[in-house]
Order: C-alpha cells, then sequence, then structure tokens
C-alpha cells in the first residue's frame, strides 16, 4: 500500500511559501526584464484569477500539473496552462 503525503514533491520541509509576493507582484518588481518576456498586469491578473479559481492549485500558489509557481508561470508570454485537455489560458 503507498502512503500519500500532502506536502510538496521539491521542497523541503521548512520551506515556507506566502501568498503575498508570489501572486501579487507588480511590474515595477521587474522593471529591470526584458518587456518581451512578461505579459502586461491585465493579463497577468486575468491569468492568476483563473489559477486560484482552479481545483488544481495547491497551496494556494501551486499547479499541480506543472509543480510551478502560477505566480512565475502567469507572468512569462511563453507559458500557459497545463491542465491536460483543458487548458484555462
Amino acid at each position: 500500500m503507498m502512503k500519500y503525503s500532502n506536502d510538496c514533491k521539491g521542497c523541503q520541509r521548512n520551506v515556507s511559501v506566502t501568498d503575498e509576493p508570489l501572486i501579487y507582484y507588480s511590474d515595477s518588481s521587474i522593471e529591470d526584464h526584458d518587456d518581451d518576456e512578461f505579459v502586461n498586469e491585465e493579463l497577468y491578473s486575468k491569468r492568476v484569477q483563473l489559477c486560484l479559481d482552479c481545483t488544481s492549485l495547491q497551496y494556494g500558489s501551486t499547479c499541480k500539473y506543472s509543480g510551478v509557481l502560477i505566480s512565475y508561470k502567469a507572468k512569462r508570454k511563453n507559458k500557459s496552462c497545463p491542465m491536460p485537455g483543458a487548458a484555462k489560458w
């Protein structure tokens, strides 16, 4: 019989992530980066909201399918929703 855990596979037990700096950062926090790499604030907010409403969101910050923090994935132009067969964005 397999034992299941709710712990994140990629994190150590001592890792603590808060929603505030990860999910809701503004363009000013990444102003030194190339604009071609990131979506605008409006699209970013829409993507994040879709993720926050998704049943595959884990720990309030991480996508179940990609294992990636939604704030990272939603901000990048070259990323998309990884939900199998039903990508939300």
